[in-house]
């Protein structure tokens, strides 16, 4: 027993040993730095509630005066990196097209930023102006004019930046299946090529000049994980787009692969340890941007007022209550709380047989107590008006076939119901639609609302664009949504079992 004993201690003291000796080398050897990024920001920059899920309790953040804050407690020498979809989302982001939100950033210092999906909202020209405002590169390695005329210019596909020594590459991407995420008018101009190849080109180029490499993705979490596997010599994948707030990292190869979240409630910090060779060490931390913990400071109550129009000041107007937290998700549930009350409004302003609206329209929660028109518009930003159609029972199954995949979110309907499966192969999920407690008649037709958004076929729900009658009513979402606050407050928004996953 003693020689065991001591054998186990002669170990521990040679572990250790070689660990305190590694440490040792990895200071001496390396340069320190950090890489600290915020993604999908949407505009979402004063102060904000939160509903925590995990403990049903609220939490404040406290947009870029928090970010600021946590910015000045950052010791070593860091980048500061945005992954895009920066300002379209609330009625601070839409301030003078963006140019508020790009304002508080070149103060903050921000070094490079994405091109994600929504700075392509107001249409490529209008982005450019805006890029010619920011102090700083946007950045993206797969976004081409379809005419092929080459690279966008005020665009890059990469910059290198000297970060306390270190050569920083960054270079971005663009999803590849922009077409059904922007206008109609916005793609006709533009496309995404493929992401691999565009950062595999861009490598080849970049590395001979730099130390470390970093990729701000707008590709979503499991397509930057395909990415990762596809691309050698990318030692950071910054993403975003899903809205993820991942908590470990993930490895694929010698490549992080992280994502903090949206609007601000997160940022993202990996620190890198940088050899002579490249990067020995790395170090993910998701830091909660809690007003408590991270107090916010004055820049954008200085900044704002700038930019502040009159019609921005009557969006402070109070409409109505809620007399609970209206939320997009309701823990694991495809359905949505806010998607029934968004669609119950829509049938009852055009009575309608059903209702439809895309999940990811619906862009934020509301918290309970008086709700004012800039509330109920970082829930529907977009400017979306509400559309009439008529489609068959057969035309709205497919509709749902399609929702089903999740390859979008799942469509938030009323008037119906939905059952599916998501543990089988994505073509064979739906297994019913039902309509008064009957299967819905694939002859029929029906009377069908949906938001402009999707009607013209976005998220890929083309199926709407084969209705009859499509008539657009003229009338703006977010009108309809202020005079049912006005006429039914206070309003509440439940899961009422509307869309069932019967794997769950």
């Amino acid at each position: 027993m003693k020689k065991f004993l001591v054998g186990f201690i002669v170990c521990a003291a040679i572990f250790f040993a070689v660990r305190i000796g590694y440490e040792i080398y990895i200071r001496k050897t390396t340069t320190h730095i950090a890489v600290i990024y915020t993604s999908d920001i949407h505009g979402h920059i004063l102060p904000e509630k939160h509903y925590d899920h995990s403990t049903g309790k609220t939490f404040e953040t406290g947009g870029f005066g928090s970010l600021q804050t946590f910015l000045e407690e950052v010791k070593v020498p860091y980048i500061l990196l945005d992954a895009g979809d920066i300002f379209v989302g609330t009625p601070e982001g839409a301030l003078s097209g963006g140019r508020a939100v790009i304002a508080v950033m070149n103060k903050l210092g921000y070094s490079a930023a994405a091109c994600g999906n929504h700075e392509l909202d107001y249409g490529i020209d209008e982005f450019g102006n805006i890029s010619l405002f920011a102090g700083f590169p946007f950045l993206d390695a797969n976004l081409v004019y379809r005419s092929g005329s080459g690279q966008i210019p005020f665009i890059s596909g990469y910059a290198v930046f000297n970060v306390g020594g270190v050569k920083v590459a960054v270079t971005a991407v663009i999803e590849e299946d922009l077409e059904k995420v922007i206008s109609k008018e916005a793609s006709s101009s533009i496309k995404a090529v493929s992401a691999s190849q565009a950062v595999d080109k861009i490598l080849k180029v970049s590395s001979r000049k730099s130390d470390v490499t970093v990729l701000l993705s707008g590709l979503g979490l499991e397509n930057d994980l395909r990415l990762a596997s596809a691309v050698s010599g990318i030692d950071v994948i910054a993403g975003g787009e899903t809205h993820i707030a991942l908590k470990k990292a993930k490895k694929v190869g010698k490549t992080f692969v992280v994502e903090p979240g949206c609007f601000l409630q997160y940022v993202g910090r990996i620190d890198l340890w940088v050899g002579k060779d490249g990067v020995k060490r790395k170090k993910w931390r998701l830091v909660k941007l809690d007003a408590d913990v991270y107090p916010p400071t004055d820049i954008v109550k200085k900044i704002l007022p700038i930019y502040e129009t009159e019609g921005y000041k009557k969006m402070t107007a109070v409409v109505g209550s809620a007399s609970e937290w209206l939320l997009r998700r309701k823990g694991d549930s495809p359905e949505s709380p806010l998607g029934n009350l968004i669609t119950d409004i829509m049938r009852y302003e055009t009575s309608a047989d059903f209702a439809f609206q895309n999940l990811y329209g619906i862009r934020n929660d509301i918290p309970p107590g008086k709700v004012r028109i800039k509330d109920l518009a970082s829930v529907s930003p977009f400017g979306n008006t509400i559309i009439t159609m008529r489609l068959t029972g057969r035309q709205i199954r497919q509709l749902l076939r399609q929702s089903a995949t999740e390859e979008k979110g799942i469509l938030q309907l009323s008037g119906l119901k939905m059952y599916f499966n998501s543990s089988l192969p994505k073509d064979r999920r739906l297994l019913n639609v039902i309509v008064n407690g009957e299967e819905i008649d694939g002859d029929k037709e029906f009377l069908v609302a949906a938001n402009s958004f999707i009607a013209g076929g976005g998220d890929g729900f083309a199926t709407f664009t084969e209705g009859k009658d499509i008539k657009d009513t003229g009338k703006k979402l977010l009108d309809a949504e202020i005079e049912y606050f006005r006429e039914n407050s206070p309003v509440k928004a439940k899961v009422e079992g509307r869309v069932i996953d019967i794997a769950k």
